[in-house]
């Protein structure tokens, strides 16, 4: 029986993954280089150690991951400045009927505390938590299950009774390994059969999982 939520925040929560693809083509952009989308998505759930080593395999040092990063984070704010954050459609839907239904909730975001918090206070979702757990206070960041066994622990749930929410291979991968309950909201990646085999469902928006807790997922 699923008594607990874990939410990822970018990609799941909010629509920021698109407003990171653009940010991070500008600043390759400012710097003269080309850079695939396929390696963005690699990095999209992923620690910053664990960018920096995708992105250093990839240029080979002609490039400093850090002043590529800082300028992607510059256009991202630019960008906000005009869009705001994109709330994700069925959010409140399915943050109300967690609250309702007396589950607990917390989000498990590799984005720092500082970032992730102003994010979740902006779009309102922060009364609705739990719990929080930043990509700055595990040892170990996606694909690795650490956030998400930390996010269990910090809202009192055991891992197989928790429902990890993500749109990332890397977090597919690491609420897997965790051994909960994997739901998969498909943002800017779609998966194939070998991640897919990780998932538990697949729901085309937030709203669609409010109804698998009338499922087999009670």
């Amino acid at each position: 029986m699923v008594k607990g939520v874990i939410f990822d925040m970018d990609g799941v929560m909010v629509g920021a993954e698109r407003q990171s693809n653009q940010g991070w083509l500008w600043a390759a952009q400012q710097k003269g280089v080309e850079m695939p989308i396929w390696l963005i998505d690699s990095f999209k759930g992923a620690p910053a150690a664990l960018c920096k080593q995708f992105f250093d395999g990839y240029y080979k040092g002609c490039v400093d991951y850090w002043e590529m990063k800082e300028l992607r984070t510059q256009r991202v704010m630019e960008i906000r400045k005009t869009e705001g954050i994109p709330v994700k459609p069925g959010l409140f839907e399915l943050l109300d009927y967690i609250r309702s239904h007396g589950l607990r909730c917390a989000v498990a975001t590799s984005t720092h505390r500082d970032s992730a918090g102003e994010t979740l206070h902006r779009i309102g979702a922060w009364d609705y938590l739990d719990a929080v757990v930043y990509g700055d206070e595990v040892a170990r960041g996606k694909p690795e299950p650490d956030i998400f066994l930390a996010a269990a622990r910090a809202i009192g749930i055991e891992p197989d009774s928790c429902m990890v929410i993500e749109d990332s291979i890397n977090g597919i991968k690491a609420g897997y390994a965790a051994g909960m309950r994997v739901v998969h909201v498909p943002d800017t990646i779609r998966i194939g059969a070998e991640i897919r085999a990780l998932t538990t469902y697949v729901c085309s928006d937030l709203a669609e999982i409010t109804g698998l807790f009338e499922k087999d997922m009670a």
